[in-house]
């Protein structure tokens, strides 16, 4: 089956932003033509908006608005149309996708409109099995746009459907040609390789396919499917084991995001959608929905906590820095935000900042002792307020005395050159948790510290 998952390629919900600086508004009346102007490109960012965090009702109602609130300009309407017909596809509601595409078609739109009315067309008719109709628009989306790749991936489906598979191989390498890094290309070819039973050429291509997305289950399904053709059961049955895998997240994913389209008032439903992407290990949709999260409830504080998180382990310090600059916003008086900024800071190497954090983290709650503990690490890494970053540090162990604020407490010790003392803290840390590497190396520093000082001193 060619037939690829419904959901949009990314770039398609967005194409038309560009294209609305360029939509003809001079024949709006009532209004100043900039005005006219400004007005339309901010309900469409906005639709757009909706679009991309999912919130179709929402979407829809905007663009429907806009077509109705902007009658004079047949451009607007084709452009509002379009629209409104990948909103329907989105909620597979395909007929009325058909309807809008074919009424953008209608009207007197620009040729980029028309040209993604047809591509979409296409897209329908080829899930709807009207193979000749699905055709017929992909060309004449490949006329108007001619360097999109999406439009030759589904033209090799449609090719591959019909059994024309010189023609699907072109069509799929030309979308490889506009764009490597689409899986579908690529799954295409080896769909096409494995209907003419070139097996081995067929795997190739599965395997070029998962290097691109190695969570799509279907591609696993094949490539089980021909190494046990091959008669390579054990690769069959990895393949398989895998397939049965993924195709569990993608059935709890659809779970998910069913609830969502129900329940959109509940933001803790983005949460469990990203955890799950975590548990899987999929970090960049983790990361994609908990970003959803914080602009469909901009004031629910776990989203930011889960991004900034996702942000820092994809080392992507500038974002979680500002993600986290915005949670202070939303809890001002939570402590362990302030602390995670500070953290961000440090890695950054932009100490002063990290300090007034940690000092921010200590004004809301004067018993937050990983505050305590980090502001007295980055003072004495700095060599600075040596003495005030000794207290700091003992009164986070006083506050909780773990491991790693002993190792603090080491550290501020050894930097200000009381080695006995230091002593005596590593090995109370190394007594919590003896087989840190951290502290043991600390612990050999020490010792040659105050073996050489007391060599200086005789």
């Amino acid at each position: 089956m060619f037939i690829h998952q419904p959901h949009l390629f990314p770039t398609l919900k967005s194409l038309f932003l560009y294209f609305a600086l360029l939509v003809p508004l001079s024949l709006i009346q009532g209004q100043g033509w900039c005005d006219a102007e400004k007005e339309l490109n901010s309900r469409i960012e906005r639709g757009v908006r909706y679009l991309d965090t999912e919130q179709y009702d929402l979407a829809l109602a905007e663009f429907q608005a806009i077509r109705e609130e902007f009658t004079t300009s047949e451009s607007v309407g084709s452009f509002a149309q379009c629209y409104i017909g990948i909103v329907y596809q989105e909620l597979n509601s395909l007929s009325e996708a058909v309807t809008a595409y074919q009424h953008a078609l209608s009207l007197d739109g620009q040729p980029e409109v028309h040209g993604t009315a047809h591509l979409h067309l296409g897209i329908v008719y080829k899930a709807q099995g009207e193979l000749s109709l699905a055709e017929s628009h992909l060309n004449q989306a490949l006329l108007l746009l001619v360097e999109t790749s999406e439009a030759y991936i589904h033209l090799g489906d449609v090719h591959a459907l019909q059994r024309r598979f010189s023609a699907a191989e072109k069509a799929y390498r030309e979308g490889i040609r506009l764009n490597p890094n689409h899986t579908e290309s690529y799954y295409g070819l080896g769909r096409v390789a494995e209907m003419q039973n070139r097996l081995e050429q067929a795997v190739e291509y599965y395997d070029a396919a998962l290097m691109r997305n190695r969570y799509w289950s279907q591609a696993h399904y094949r490539r089980a499917l021909t190494y046990r053709r091959l008669g390579n059961s054990e690769q069959a049955e990895a393949a398989m084991a895998q397939f049965r895998h993924l195709k569990t997240y993608e059935d709890r994913m659809h779970q998910y995001r069913e609830a969502l389209y129900g329940n959109p008032n509940l933001p803790l439903l983005y949460i469990k959608l990203g955890e799950l992407h975590e548990t899987y290990d999929n970090l960049a949709e983790a990361s994609q929905i908990y970003e959803t999260a914080t602009q469909v409830h901009p004031s629910y504080l776990p989203a930011y906590l889960k991004l900034g998180k996702i942000l820092i382990q994809q080392r992507d310090l500038e974002k979680a820095i500002y993600i986290y600059q915005k949670a202070t916003k939303i809890a001002p008086d939570n402590p362990q935000v302030w602390v995670k900024l500070g953290v961000v800071y440090i890695n950054q190497r932009q100490f002063e900042p990290a300090i007034l954090a940690f000092k921010q983290a200590i004004a809301v709650d004067n018993t937050a002792a990983e505050a305590y503990n980090n502001l007295a690490r980055l003072y004495a890494g700095l060599g600075k307020e040596m003495q005030w970053a000794i207290d700091l540090a003992e009164h986070a162990v006083t506050l909780m005395p773990t491991a790693k604020h002993y190792d603090t407490l080491a550290y501020t010790y050894y930097r200000n050159r009381e080695y006995a003392k230091a002593l005596t803290a590593i090995n109370q840390a190394l007594a919590l948790a003896p087989d840190v590497d951290q502290y043991n190396k600390l612990l050999l520093k020490i010792q040659d510290a105050q073996v050489a000082s007391e060599r200086g001193e005789r």
